[in-house]
């Protein structure tokens, strides 16, 4: 098959887990045989060339053997809220005729939302995979602008009255109609958590029954094998692995680690920042009170092996409703127990007191008593070991996508009796 993966942003100037995502898919369907190509959104501009019209800007190269379009406005139009761009829309109906592709999966919207329209009007297949909410929260992460979590956007009321005064409710009436066109477009919707798929329902904005769920697969062929070091109750070493970024909740885990005083427990913070470098300034400066902790800087996922052999339990402090962490899917692959907050996906994947611990989100000594727990008892720390089921393998989960593409793509069209 000839395959189309859409994501908001890519290697290698991007590379969170949506874009690992993309990255992993693409790999594992082109060692089954398929043709599959990337389209992104391009912020760089670096040797791009005009499309007909000349507002949209194009460039193609290639990232670990896979082909890459990468598609920009000459000038930068509004990424926070709009959904659909017709311009994008256009740009991608060249690139969708030009290649003659058999299925379009779209694993992320955000700025390339136009090429679910283009796939629909040339009548191509199309799959949507739910990463966020950014379908119904322009912001993407249900975390308020004074930094509360949002239960729900309520049709716009609540964007109105928190995040977006100098919105009226009729831009989200407007949103929401977008939105609605995405999802109705796509012929598959899938989601790699119960939670998230609860939240679109709770919401209005996707029926039950819409949504499948789709667990995310692991990359094993990053593992040698090694069999993981036996925790050493003088020496216990917690990580967290990510971006040091406000949503995150490093902050709270720097301070956490503070409130406890072992001896025995030493933190690693892996990771670069992006853009926020303020608040990487002031995770340091909070952390630079403790000798025990260690800013170890931005890693290569391809050394993931390397860093967790040497870790004994992960915490993953996010602020919002993660639905399914990279960094967890790797933690439990590698048989490392996590720590994490008690809400989204995150609680889905870690079972409190089973195979790892919970805790209240932004809260530094509810976290600050899961840390003591591990510190007074490490013996804890096998016991959830023994407890993780390791994620699927990828190659299971492109084996679920190809039958998925093949059914969508062998899919009978509608006769004219039965409509469109």
């Amino acid at each position: 098959m000839r395959i189309l993966l859409g994501v908001h942003q890519f290697f290698p100037r991007y590379y969170a887990g949506t874009e690992r995502y993309v990255l992993n898919l693409a790999r594992q369907l082109m060692v089954q045989g398929h043709r599959v190509q990337v389209l992104t959104y391009d912020f760089a501009r670096e040797a791009q060339q005009a499309l007909p019209g000349g507002r949209m800007l194009i460039k193609e190269y290639d990232y670990e053997g896979i082909p890459v379009t990468a598609i920009a406005h000459k000038d930068f139009p509004d990424f926070t809220f709009d959904l659909v761009n017709e311009d994008f829309a256009e740009a991608t109906r060249q690139v969708l005729e030009d290649h003659e592709f058999d299925i379009y999966h779209c694993a992320h919207p955000l700025r390339i939302g136009g090429s679910m329209r283009a796939a629909a009007q040339l009548g191509l297949p199309t799959v949507l995979m739910l990463t966020d909410y950014w379908l119904q929260c322009p912001l993407g992460i249900m975390l308020r602008t004074d930094n509360t979590q949002c239960s729900g956007p309520d049709q716009g009321r609540k964007c109105v009255r928190h995040c977006f005064s100098n919105r009226e409710l009729a831009d989200f009436e407007a949103r929401n109609a977008a939105a609605r066109e995405l999802v109705d477009s796509a012929d598959r919707i899938l989601s790699p958590s119960l939670f998230l798929i609860g939240v679109f329902q709770y919401s209005g904005f996707l029926p039950e029954g819409r949504v499948t769920l789709s667990r995310h697969g692991f990359d094993y062929s990053l593992l040698t094998g090694k069999t993981h070091r036996k925790v050493d109750p003088e020496h216990i070493t917690i990580a967290y692995i990510g971006t040091v970024q406000f949503h995150k909740g490093v902050l709270t885990l720097v301070e956490a680690f503070s409130k406890v005083a072992a001896p025995n427990l030493q933190l690693d913070v892996w990771g670069g920042c992006f853009h926020e470098t303020d608040y990487d300034n002031q995770v340091r400066r909070v952390g630079s009170r403790d000798p025990r902790l260690r800013f170890r800087g931005e890693y290569n996922y391809n050394d993931l092996e390397m860093v967790l052999e040497s870790t004994d339990v992960v915490v993953v402090p996010s602020l919002w409703y993660e639905n399914a962490p990279l960094t967890i899917t790797s933690s439990h692959a590698m048989g490392v127990p996590v720590i994490t907050s008690a809400v989204g996906g995150m609680a889905e994947m870690v079972q409190d007191g089973v195979n790892g611990l919970t805790f209240t989100p932004g809260d530094a000594d509810s976290l600050a008593a899961a840390l003591t727990r591990i510190a007074e008892d490490p013996e804890r720390v096998e016991q959830f070991r023994e407890a993780i089921v390791p994620p699927a393998r990828l190659e299971e989960e492109a084996f679920r996508m190809e039958r998925l593409y093949d059914s969508l793509v062998r899919k009978p069209a509608p006769s004219a009796q039965e409509g469109t």
